[in-house]
């Protein structure tokens, strides 16, 4: 890949969170065929440097191919096969830009939910959030792990996006996914292991070690 940078989900999302990267996405995506900077540069209505900067930083994350032939560069939609989530995005994009007339607000529609993935707090709080729900406040702040002035801030991201709902009840839950690219990254969320900073030695996770210090 063009950039030495862990494909993580957070980090797709985060080179994905920017208009002018989404719509070079979806300009790549449409194509029948590899593209050169340029042509996609005029496409997208970037300076060609802007573009080849921003290709670079999706080919990075393996959502798109490169072929360089002498001093040209072309990109393409081939995904790197060595990375599941950036094949399955590679198809949900195929089936979003699929149809003949895309609505004008497209971007705005996707941006919330890929800025909301952005961030690797948020997206342990999905991870937990669609293991463990539905979770009351009070148990899914203390499995999140973080001081509740963090909590809150990132829990409204996650409810304005609409990937977490509020229930009657006052528990929190997952949404039902509105379109193909958010089955994709819940469906890759819901694969990935805690990260290391919510387990004790031995294994156990640090939340049991929690619940029952407040237990007491």
């Amino acid at each position: 890949m063009g950039e030495e940078l862990k494909p993580t989900l957070w980090r797709t999302a985060r080179a994905l969170a920017n208009e002018d990267r989404l719509n070079l996405m979806r300009i790549v995506s449409a194509a029948k065929g590899a593209k050169g900077v340029s042509e996609l540069a005029a496409e997208a209505g970037l300076p060609v440097p802007t573009a080849s900067m921003y290709l670079r930083a999706l080919n990075a994350r393996g959502l798109i191919s490169v072929v360089r032939s002498g001093p040209f560069v072309y990109y393409g939609t081939g995904s790197d096969r060595s990375l599941p989530v950036a094949v399955g995005m590679q198809n949900a994009f195929r089936r979003l830009f699929a149809v003949k007339e895309l609505p004008k607000d497209w971007a705005e529609r996707l941006m919330p939910v890929l800025r909301a993935y952005s961030n690797p707090r948020r997206e342990e709080m999905i991870r937990i959030l669609a293991s463990h729900s539905p979770l009351g406040y009070a148990e899914f702040l203390l499995r999140s792990g973080l001081c509740e002035t963090s909590f809150l801030r990132h829990l409204g991201m996650l409810v304005e996006s609409g990937i977490a709902v509020r229930s009657t009840k006052g528990e929190y839950l997952i949404a039902k996914p509105r379109n193909s690219l958010e089955s994709v990254f819940l469906s890759t969320v819901r694969g990935l292991s805690p990260p290391p900073h919510l387990y004790k030695s031995g294994g156990r996770p640090a939340v049991e070690a929690k619940r029952r210090t407040v237990a007491k």
